[in-house]
């Protein structure tokens, strides 16, 4: 399934050579710098799903250390997933991430870190059997169907976020540099913090304005 979807993927993006220096030591760690090796950061299903290079990019995209720099997202979380490499990523800036001898998924808009798999042939095999639902492939495919190539450094943000019941939906949906969304969702995250599923909240969006403002 692994070589399925680097099939699927596109051509890498990055010509660097892999840094195995710059990964954890695990051998998660080791199976993320053979497979780098192969294909160095690659697209698949129209950008729903983000595998990020080891190195300097010719796109505008972040590499794997800068992206799991501590200051770059990871610290406008409530609980910061600090101890996650992360690796690659969905349509709406989900999270796949290394740590220990876990991969785990991250989601954004809460902050929740669950486990997905325990290698990377698992991980790809549960790519490939739910692509449209693991990636967002359906949405990516109609957004840019209306808009155009969603431009690389950049993923599809709701205008209403779906942890507040916001429609999987186009008219939903905006395109945003990645950091700019990882770090709304952080703030996201604190604002809904400790509340009980179900109960109705005022959401001041004024207080999120220092990340709004890039959005």
């Amino acid at each position: 399934m692994l070589d399925k979807l680097l099939r699927a993927g596109s051509a890498s993006l990055s010509r660097a050579a892999v840094d195995r220096s710059a990964l954890p030591s695990s051998d998660l760690s080791d199976e993320l710098a053979r497979l780098l090796m192969v294909r160095n950061g690659f697209f698949a299903f129209e950008s729903a799903l983000l595998f990020r290079p080891c190195g300097v990019s010719d796109l505008p995209i972040l590499d794997s250390a800068a992206w799991n720099r501590l200051d770059t997202w990871k610290a406008s979380y409530p609980e910061t997933p600090e101890e996650v490499t992360f690796f690659a990523e969905d349509l709406f800036g989900g999270q796949f991430g290394i740590a220990d001898d876990s991969i785990m998924q991250f989601f954004p808009e809460t902050g929740e870190l669950r486990t997905f798999a325990s290698s990377f042939e698992e991980w790809a095999t549960k790519i490939i059997e739910d692509y449209e639902v693991v990636t967002g492939y359906p949405l990516a495919h109609d957004w840019q169907a209306e808009n155009g190539p969603l431009a690389p450094g950049h993923r599809l943000v709701p205008r209403v976020p779906f942890v507040l019941g916001g429609e999987f939906s186009v008219a939903n949906l905006r395109s945003v540099p990645e950091v700019a969304s990882m770090r709304f969702y952080g703030g996201l995250a604190h604002a809904i913090a400790g509340v009980p599923d179900g109960q109705v909240i005022s959401l001041e969006l004024k207080d999120l304005s220092s990340v709004l403002d890039g959005l």
